[in-house]
C-alpha cells in the first residue's frame, strides 16, 4: 500500500482515494454488505474516484476557481470529497441491484461478469421486501422450514455464511408446513447447511 506520510502526500490519498472509497462503500451495501479493504483495494479507489471526477469535472473547475469566503470553499470541498461520492455510489449500487448494466448487455449482445460475486449474496440480495419462505437442508440430511422476513438475517461474510429465520414451521409427514403455536426463531450455521430452497408453499391451517 503506498505510504501517505506527509501533507502532499495526504491531499493525494484525500483528492484520489477518500472519493472511491466512499462510493464502493455506500455500493457494497446494495450487494453484500462488505466494502474493499484499503490495502487490497487502492486501485479500485483511484479508479473509481477518477470515474467520480470525470462525471462531476465541471463542479471540480468551479471548486478550484472559487473565489468566495473560506467557508463556503470548505463546504464545497465536503460536497465534493464525501456527498458527492456517497450519492456516486448509491446510484452505483442501486444500478448493481437492479442489474441495468446486465440488461443493458443484453439488448447489445454482450455478456458482462457479474457484480455480486457469489450466488449466497446475488439470491438474498434479491429477497422480496415483504420476505419469502424458505426450507434448509441440513448435512444430516434433516430439514428446516421457515419465514424468512424482515427480522431474518444471512450473513454475507464469506467465512461465515450462516442464516437466521424469524419464524420456524413444522414440516408434516405429509410434507405440509404448520406454524408452530409460539414464534419462534432459528439460527442455522454454514457448517450445517447442504443447500436451500426458496418458494411460497401452502401452508395447513390450523
Amino acid at each position: 500500500m503506498p505510504d501517505f506520510n506527509g501533507v502532499e502526500n495526504f491531499q493525494l490519498a484525500l483528492f484520489f482515494v477518500v472519493p472511491g472509497l466512499v462510493a464502493l462503500f455506500v455500493r457494497s451495501k446494495f450487494i453484500t454488505g462488505r466494502s474493499p479493504t484499503a490495502k487490497e483495494d487502492i486501485l479500485s479507489f483511484v479508479v473509481i474516484s477518477l470515474v467520480y471526477y470525470g462525471v462531476t469535472i465541471f463542479i471540480i473547475e468551479r471548486t478550484f476557481t472559487a473565489q468566495e469566503a473560506w467557508l463556503t470553499r470548505a463546504v464545497a470541498w465536503v460536497l465534493l470529497l464525501l456527498v458527492g461520492p456517497a450519492t456516486f455510489g448509491f446510484i452505483l449500487g442501486v444500478a448493481a441491484q437492479k442489474e441495468w448494466g446486465t440488461k443493458l448487455a443484453d439488448r447489445l449482445g454482450l455478456t458482462i461478469v457479474h457484480v455480486i460475486p457469489a450466488a449466497w449474496d446475488w439470491r438474498f440480495s434479491k429477497m422480496p421486501r415483504g420476505g419469502m419462505f424458505v426450507m434448509v437442508t441440513l448435512i444430516s440430511g434433516e430439514r428446516v422450514a421457515g419465514f424468512f422476513g424482515n427480522n431474518s438475517f444471512a450473513s454475507s461474510d464469506i467465512g461465515e455464511r450462516d442464516i437466521y429465520i424469524e419464524e420456524e414451521y413444522v414440516i408434516t409427514e405429509k410434507g405440509d408446513w404448520d406454524a408452530r403455536p409460539e414464534k419462534v426463531g432459528v439460527l442455522i450455521s454454514a457448517k450445517e447447511i447442504r443447500y436451500i430452497e426458496f418458494w411460497n408453499p401452502r401452508l395447513t391451517e390450523s
